[in-house]
């Protein structure tokens, strides 16, 4: 879906301030929950409110562009709109921080370990989502909202891994939450 459970945003977010990234990447923005989030935390609530004076890159990348709508074009510095597979050879920037809520169950096992190793060629941090009791899912007839795949903690050893949490949450679901170090971060 465009959206993701609520249950986790204070984590998420616990991670972004702590690490205070200048450029992130959003991957799967969806609605772009965590587009505004990241810019209120790291733009507005610093006293950077007129987007003129705002001093944080965030870019994204939404594979259904059908979920484009006005908080993409004011939140967000550059929005890429394709799979990922076809946008990392167009991204520009070299991310402090790049975050894929809610994303990577909707790959294969094999595609989401490729993207992730891409990602973490394009980026200092990744801070990965994935729930932790995989559901079936649709939404708008989008075909890219299918989950293909269950990751458990376990599956993230292959990285540089910084922390692997399971977030309990709502009634909802919970969440495994990984923060990854790039391939230059020590």
């Amino acid at each position: 879906m465009p959206t993701s459970f609520h249950g986790q945003i204070s984590t998420i977010l616990d991670f972004i301030l702590k690490e205070r990234p200048r450029t992130i990447l959003d991957v799967g923005i969806g609605f772009g929950k965590y587009g505004v989030l990241c810019r209120e935390f790291l733009d507005i609530m610093p006293g950077r409110y007129e987007k003129k004076d705002w001093q944080v890159r965030i870019d994204g990348i939404e594979g259904f562009s059908e979920y484009r709508n006005p908080i993409h074009d004011y939140v967000y510095d550059r929005v890429y709109y394709g799979l990922i597979q076809e946008v990392f050879d167009k991204l520009e920037v070299r991310y402090d921080f790049a975050l894929m809520i809610d994303v990577l169950e909707h790959f294969n096992k094999e595609e989401g370990y490729i993207s992730v190793n891409g990602l973490l060629k394009k980026c200092r941090l990744l801070l990965i989502s994935v729930p932790a009791i995989p559901c079936d899912q649709s939404y708008l007839s989008n075909e890219l909202e299918k989950h293909r795949s269950i990751w458990k903690p376990g599956d993230f050893k292959r990285f540089k891994v910084k922390r692997v949490d399971v977030i309990p949450m709502t009634v909802y679901n919970s969440a495994i939450i990984a923060l990854l170090k790039g391939e230059d971060e020590i």
